[in-house]
């Protein structure tokens, strides 16, 4: 979903470019584009209607974008006066493949887009790039994600922060979490922020995330203190929780 009729200012997160460069080479596999739509639902509008324009929107995908996979957030966990009713997230395998479903989509998607803005409105589009940290489960479905906000510390850097991050996955992981992990680095049309990237945590379910949460509670903090000491934090604010709903898995 590639919102054209919102006057969207794209602004470039200066050092986002960078991060992206360092993530290119510590990443087991290549950076991918990530966009978010946030939005609020329409008077009398609601999620029914959202997920009939989302059907239609896989199916314009299929012939036009296949690898464009696409997710409907919700908040359950948050500051509700700040979060937006509905977060449409969207990836694509490649900069090179988002463009060109961008492409088509200009050319070709506004009858569907049309149907979108009856339902909602949205006020803001923003493009991060998503690194893998550890995530053999490979792409998420229907879930819960968590996104937490971490910046680098002074004397570290993009490479020290992922591998950390990826230390701390592994410990929890043998505590018996089940959870994947992803960092999203802001690129365009972020706000200013005082933060270098998003700590991305998903799972199957809401009984696996409240399990982690046990084993978090229960030893796995320290784990996560001993792996980013001296290398970054992710205490900038409390973290978000969001119902996943996935819209369309890209084609294989």
């Amino acid at each position: 979903m590639k919102w054209t009729t919102a006057a969207l200012t794209l602004s470039l997160a200066a050092s986002g470019w960078t991060q992206l460069a360092v993530a290119q080479d510590a990443a087991a596999t290549p950076p991918a584009p990530v966009e978010a739509f946030y939005c609020n639902m329409q008077s009398g509008k609601d999620m029914k209607d959202l997920m009939q324009v989302a059907e239609r929107f896989s199916a314009w995908a299929d012939s036009n974008d296949p690898g464009y996979a696409a997710w409907i957030l919700t908040p359950v966990f948050g500051q509700f006066n700040e979060l937006p009713q509905v977060v449409w997230l969207g990836s694509n395998v490649s900069g090179d493949a988002f463009g060109a479903g961008l492409e088509a989509w200009l050319e070709g998607g506004q009858d569907v887009q049309q149907a979108f803005d009856k339902v909602v409105d949205c006020g803001a589009h923003m493009l991060a790039s998503s690194v893998e940290v550890n995530a053999p489960d490979g792409p998420p479905g229907d879930g819960v994600v968590m996104f937490t906000r971490c910046s680098i510390a002074e004397d570290s850097d993009f490479n020290r922060a992922l591998a950390a991050h990826r230390d701390y996955s592994a410990a929890m992981r043998d505590m018996g979490a089940k959870n994947s992990n992803w960092l999203f680095v802001p690129m365009l049309g972020a706000p200013d922020h005082e933060f270098d990237y998003w700590g991305v945590s998903t799972f199957a379910s809401w009984s696996e995330y409240f399990a982690g949460y046990e084993m978090y509670v229960r030893g796995g903090w320290k784990k996560g203190m001993d792996a980013m000491q001296g290398v970054a934090t992710c205490e900038q604010g409390s973290p978000s929780v969001w119902n996943v709903k996935q819209v369309r898995a890209r084609a294989s």
